[in-house]
C-alpha cells in the first residue's frame, strides 16, 4: 500500500496546480463580484469627478464627463433629506449639466468615498450607504472639506450597475 507522503511526492506537482488553480479561481470570483464591481465604479466615479485643470475648457470638462455618464441611468433622483424631502428626477444629459457647472465653480475639486457599505436588497439592486468627503477651493486659501452621508440606489441593467437615485446631505451642494 502507497503511504500518503510517498502520493504527494509524486503528485506534487499536479497538487500545487490544483491548489494555485483553486486560489485564482476564488480571486476571480471575489473580484468580479457585484460588491466589488460597485465598489470600484464609484471610486472611478469620485475619480472623473475630481480630475479637473485649472485651464480645462468646458468641451475638455464635457469629454471627461462621458466616464460619469456611463454609471447614471436614464432618470437619476436627487434627495436631499435636510430639505424636507426634497426630490428632483434629472435625465441623464442634464445631471451632466449640473456636474459640471457644480465643478467649473472650483479651482480644485476632489470626490472621495469612505467607509462604502453596499446592500442587495433584491436582486438587481444595490444600496450604498458611505460617507463621502468634498475638498473644494476657489482660490488660495486651503481647500474647504465637508464631510456628509450619502446613499446611493443603483440597479442592474444589461449588466452594467447604475445610479438611480442619490440621498445627498444639504452639506454637498451649495445653496
Amino acid at each position: 500500500m502507497v503511504s500518503a507522503n510517498e502520493l504527494l511526492t509524486k503528485r506534487k506537482p499536479m497538487v500545487i496546480g490544483i491548489a494555485l488553480a483553486l486560489i485564482l479561481i476564488s480571486w476571480l470570483c471575489w473580484y468580479f463580484s457585484d460588491k466589488q464591481v460597485i465598489k470600484r465604479q464609484l471610486i472611478g466615479l469620485s475619480w472623473e469627478i475630481g480630475k479637473k485643470n485649472r485651464q480645462e475648457s468646458t468641451m475638455e470638462t464635457a469629454l471627461k464627463m462621458r466616464e460619469v455618464k456611463a454609471v447614471l441611468a436614464d432618470n437619476c433622483t436627487l434627495v436631499v433629506p435636510e430639505r424636507n424631502k426634497y426630490a428632483e428626477s434629472v435625465e441623464r444629459d442634464m445631471a451632466i449639466i449640473y456636474l459640471m457647472h457644480y465643478r467649473d465653480r472650483y479651482e480644485v475639486l476632489t470626490v472621495t468615498f469612505e467607509e462604502m457599505d453596499i446592500t442587495f436588497p433584491a436582486k438587481g439592486e444595490a444600496v450604498v450607504q458611505s460617507k463621502v468627503v468634498l475638498q473644494k477651493q476657489t482660490g488660495q486659501p486651503p481647500p474647504a472639506e465637508v464631510t456628509a452621508p450619502v446613499k446611493l440606489t443603483m440597479k442592474k441593467q444589461d449588466g452594467d450597475w447604475l445610479l438611480t437615485q442619490a440621498e445627498v446631505a444639504a452639506a454637498l451642494l451649495d445653496n
